[in-house]
């Protein structure tokens, strides 16, 4: 059997073998090569295909002998097929992809000023695809170019923005290109990129209320055509948001926020087991890392200190996917630890009786009347929930 494989120069966040798994029973590799291997691994007949990823879509253009009149006239090249007869044939599936983004999230283009982040081969697809539902200008903005970062200002007035730049990309989360406060007529903001589930970029626009989407929708949409490609048959288009709800049930953390002594950790390792994860708890992060229990951090560095720990434990368990994570009660009480637990969690809020907390080994739990505690959180628990669980019941 003929295996199929990504291209790309570093691919340690990529979800594609998963994504084909879903499409087809064939094997798929992740192939890290440098530029100088290129040509070599796409000579390798124990290849039937290949998808191709950052920074090589328009560099494969010259490896291949024949392009599809797509990639033609685009410039950029993301996947190769090698036929029956050893030439590679090189397509775009990106352009469905994105034009499958643009539908799905509802991001309507026509009429709008579009501003295309970065430059690249991504960037050529978008913008064809922007040109083609008929935006009214299609602006590139890379670090080098006539429209670049210095002068961004004179495009303040874009209202659809398209993140096709790797700034924010795991494992460099939290970063975004630019300042959405900037850009006052903003509507709609798509980022191509996947993992993280939601960029800063992306929730950034989302507090603002603009409608905004991540790169998961693409990805897996230009899969599907590129496994119909590999496979040589059709796969209807239901299967692209079958998958998309698969990967992410698959990659995205269930994170547990709620009281102190709500049950979360009790909980947690109990999901994590259900589901065959691997279950962190933020607290015993933070007494592994600083090397003391949490009430003597509490009482020789003072909370500050601790939610300045929390944060950066969080950092480290949130940027992961798949995990189950139990939280620290306060854990609500730092804005900034909301992006962290959204940009790849589904967080779940887990709601107790307050006569039934537990409160020992609880600095705060036993400083102050939990109600009083209660009133100043539960806005926040209910605001950076996606569910809750009603854990009253007594456990055996």
């Amino acid at each position: 059997m003929k295996k199929f494989g990504l291209i790309g120069a570093k691919l340690t966040h990529s979800y594609s073998p998963l994504i084909h798994s879903k499409f087809g029973d064939y094997p798929y590799e992740l192939c890290e090569v440098s530029e100088s291997e290129l040509a070599a691994l796409l000579e390798n007949e124990a290849y039937g295909g290949f998808n191709v990823t950052i920074p090589y879509k328009k560099t494969v253009m010259g490896l291949c002998d024949e392009l599809s009149e797509t990639a033609q006239a685009i410039g950029s090249v993301n996947t190769v097929v090698r036929g029956e007869d050893g030439k590679l044939r090189g397509y775009n599936t990106d352009y469905f992809g994105f034009s499958y983004l643009l539908s799905s999230s509802g991001i309507a283009v026509k009429g709008m000023k579009c501003l295309v982040l970065g430059s690249g081969g991504a960037s050529l697809t978008v913008q064809a695809v922007l040109k083609d539902l008929d935006a009214s200008e299609v602006v590139v903005v890379s670090r080098t170019g006539e429209n670049n970062y210095e002068n961004i200002s004179r495009h303040f007035d874009a209202e659809i923005i398209v993140n096709t730049t790797p700034v924010g990309m795991y494992p460099n989360n939290g970063r975004a290109p630019v300042n959405m406060d900037d850009f006052r007529n903003c509507c709609g903001v798509v980022d191509l990129i996947y993992n993280p589930n939601k960029t800063k970029l992306v929730l950034d626009a989302m507090e603002r209320s603009i409608p905004a989407a991540g790169g998961l929708e693409m990805l897996v949409a230009q899969g599907k055509e590129a496994s119909e490609l590999f496979q040589h048959k059709e796969i209807e288009n239901e299967e692209i948001d079958n998958a998309i709800d698969e990967v992410r049930s698959e990659t995205l953390n269930a994170i547990l926020i709620g009281m102190p002594g709500a049950g979360k950790t009790l909980l947690g390792g109990e999901i994590a087991d259900r589901m065959g994860r691997k279950f962190v708890d933020i607290d015993d992060m933070i007494v592994a890392h600083e090397g003391m229990s949490i009430p003597e951090i509490f009482d020789q560095k003072g909370e500050s200190y601790f939610r300045k720990v929390e944060t950066e434990m969080l950092e480290k368990a949130c940027v992961q996917t798949g995990l189950v994570i139990a939280t620290g009660g306060g854990v609500v009480k730092k804005k900034v630890n909301y992006n962290i637990l959204k940009q790849n969690g589904i967080v779940i809020w887990i709601k107790r009786d307050l006569d039934k907390l537990e409160t020992d080994g609880r600095p705060l739990s036993q400083s102050m009347p939990l109600a009083q505690m209660y009133e100043e959180r539960k806005d926040a628990y209910s605001y950076w929930s996606d569910f809750y669980i009603n854990n009253n019941e007594e456990r055996e």
